[in-house]
């Protein structure tokens, strides 16, 4: 009776040790999020972008399970870039919320940032090309508790090295996005 306990164990750890090998694990996804980032003007010459940046989460056994989430609460991330290098920073004074289902969510708490020298660069057949610019990439935390889709307006300023105050109102339409799968932990390493 013991010897039949261990055969039955010994092929219990063979077949996890197969599976394990094989798979590096189960991989479980529930990713809630508003797809990619959005360009958006605050004032001409300037580029710059958005996106709702969602809360992610993951835990796992290695060689067991994983598990990778996103969602809830969602920061705006914003990204400027001032090859111009004439703003030196940004205050928004006042963010509107505009759900689909008409419910209006306004917040005044104020976020400012500055744009810190940042050198970039790229590639070109004649070698390295450097730019030098001011740049800022931060985000406003927590700003969207819901999962549905929003129209974010940002109103405020951008200040400039001379002290000048140039005011924008900028909006940006997200629409609300789930997925979620089972694969391999092999294959998720394979798609980074």
């Amino acid at each position: 009776m013991k010897r039949k306990k261990w055969v039955i164990l010994g092929i219990g750890l063979a077949g996890f040790g197969l599976y394990a090998v094989m798979t590096g694990g189960l991989a479980v996804s529930s990713i809630s999020d508003f797809g990619g980032q959005r360009d958006i003007r605050f004032v001409g010459g300037l580029k710059s972008d958005v996106w709702l940046a969602p809360r992610s989460t993951s835990f796992g056994v290695p060689f067991l399970f994983h598990y990778y989430g996103a969602g809830r609460p969602f920061g705006l991330r914003i990204q400027i870039w001032d090859d111009s290098k004439q703003y030196r920073s940004i205050e928004i004074t006042e963010v509107v919320l505009e759900y689909q289902d008409g419910d209006v969510v306004r917040k005044n708490d104020g976020w400012s940032r500055q744009l810190k020298p940042y050198t970039q660069y790229n590639s070109s057949s004649s070698g390295i090309i450097q730019t030098e610019m001011f740049m800022l990439s931060d985000q406003i935390e927590r700003l969207v508790l819901r999962h549905a889709d929003v129209r974010v307006t940002l109103k405020g300023h951008l200040v400039k090295t001379d002290g000048e105050r140039i005011a924008f109102e900028v909006s940006e339409s997200f629409k609300a996005e789930s997925r979620s799968g089972v694969t391999t932990f092999w294959e998720v390493l394979a798609g980074c």
